[in-house]
């Protein structure tokens, strides 16, 4: 039986986002310093292992967002209305809360399903677009009337990965934002030259012509840009929610203001526990 925050017992919020997975003990209505694992990949008995260490030998009931222990639902769908199912995995008790996926074009939400449930349980008359980045893929969703209608993802951070790492580069880390303002700008002009450019980039940053801050902040405007020109019809004209961690945050505030398109910012570690947390506590 499911026990509300508030009624005293312990149990873990855990969410998994691609290899990552955070986790905080949660005691009644407090909540304890988030932890984070990097697991070797995402399967079933890597995070049973991590699961294992944040319990520390505690026999507590799991909320877990962002796993493939259920199946999606299909949009549209209203994020803060998507139950928990019970699931065992591998002798732990597990409560999953399911992602979201779509037909067409194909998409699926997982790591920042709740995310994006905490924030619309938070802002229940929010309509427009939360934006939600990760490491691996961003998720533009279209918010409506509570419901979650459509939404349209990108591999923006794999590419970012994937191209600095033939220049010996991290992908995070110092960035000119002046560079990745003027790459975007760029980028959403003529998306069609995006490989072109990267190509360019790589080059120069070969040759020693530009800094490392500097080949970052025209490796993630150029991809910001081609993104956000693939993206438009959500952003344009419409409210823009953006849940991202560092260094992702500033990256996608610079290159949406530089359209000129305000953006309400959220915490992205808030929005999960609060996610996770109206899951629980939902009868």
């Amino acid at each position: 039986m499911m026990q509300p925050p508030g009624g005293g017992a312990s149990w873990l919020a855990a969410n998994l986002d691609g290899n990552t997975l955070t986790a905080w003990t949660v005691t009644g209505s407090t909540a304890g310093t988030a932890q984070v694992q990097q697991l070797p990949d995402s399967g079933p008995a890597a995070l049973a292992a991590g699961l294992r260490l944040l319990l520390s030998g505690d026999a507590l009931p799991v909320v877990l967002g962002g796993s493939s222990l259920v199946p999606p639902q299909r949009v549209p769908a209203v994020p803060a209305e998507l139950p928990l199912t019970a699931t065992p995995l591998e002798g732990l008790t597990i409560h999953a809360l399911p992602g979201l996926s779509q037909s067409v074009p194909g998409g699926l939400i997982q790591g920042g399903l709740a995310r994006l449930r905490g924030f619309l349980q938070l802002n229940p008359d929010w309509d427009g677009v939360v934006c939600l980045p990760g490491t691996a893929v961003t998720h533009w969703v279209q918010v409506s009337a509570k419901e979650a209608v459509s939404f349209q993802s990108a591999l923006t951070g794999q590419l970012a990965a994937a191209v600095a790492q033939p220049m010996t580069l991290a992908a995070a880390g110092d960035c000119s934002m002046e560079a990745l303002a003027e790459a975007a700008a760029d980028g959403i002009a003529k998306p069609e030259l995006l490989a072109a450019r990267l190509a360019a980039l790589q080059a120069e940053a070969a040759l020693g012509q530009l800094q490392p801050d500097t080949v970052r902040g025209r490796l993630w405007g150029l991809l910001l840009g081609s993104e956000l020109a693939a993206a438009r019809p959500y952003w344009l004209g419409q409210n823009v929610a953006l849940l991202a961690e560092a260094p992702l945050q500033p990256h996608y505030a610079a290159a949406l203001e530089a359209q000129g398109l305000p953006v309400t910012l959220a915490d992205p570690l808030r929005m999960t526990l609060e996610g996770l947390s109206r899951a629980w506590a939902a009868p």
